[in-house]
């Protein structure tokens, strides 16, 4: 009988083993979920700094994900203050992608940022906006509209407001008095 107990005892340890075994399996073959842990629909987001509003940010929906990135399927509109809390100029796009690691927004898509104060328009395919360095930059072909004349060039840095700016690579006629 301490024979067939041996045996029991070896057989249910095999046995509780492999089942183990094909447990953590399954555990490394299953996929990570990589997709959006947040979704909102509708933000808007007002951000300020020492109790002054700098910025606004309307999204139809957001997607965050786990890094800390977001995506705006659907569209960003975003407008910043002075510091008299005048708004001095808007970003428009039709999708945005805002980089955690790099603190810096993507706008794709139809890109319109308008200065209110100089009554100028720049349009592009894409634009990248560095919050810390309060620039937006592209190196894609790039429209600018102003109350004379209407610029075109490849490539461009600005102030986020759009007061100052310098196209990198200019073509076209410029037209002077």
């Amino acid at each position: 009988m301490a024979a067939t107990n041996r045996l029991i005892i070896l057989f249910w340890s095999v046995s509780l083993m492999l089942a183990c075994s094909d447990t953590q399996q399954q555990l490394d073959e299953r996929e990570v979920y990589e997709g959006a842990f947040h979704e909102f629909e509708g933000l808007e987001l007002w951000y300020s700094d020492s109790a002054v509003v700098r910025l606004m940010v309307q999204a139809e929906k957001v997607l965050e994900y786990e890094n800390g990135d977001q995506e705006y399927p659907e569209g960003i509109y975003i407008e910043f203050f002075n510091k008299d809390t005048i708004k001095t100029s808007t970003l428009r796009a039709d999708q945005a992608f805002y980089s955690a690691e790099t603190d810096e927004y993507r706008a794709v898509g139809n890109v319109r940022l308008e200065s209110l104060e100089k009554h100028q328009k720049l349009n592009t395919e894409e634009l990248f906006w560095n919050r810390r360095g309060q620039q937006v930059y592209t190196e894609k072909f790039v429209v600018i509209e102003t109350e004379d004349d209407v610029l075109h060039g490849e490539g461009l840095t600005a102030a986020q407001d759009f007061s100052t700016y310098r196209i990198l690579n200019p073509t076209g006629e410029l037209g002077l008095d």
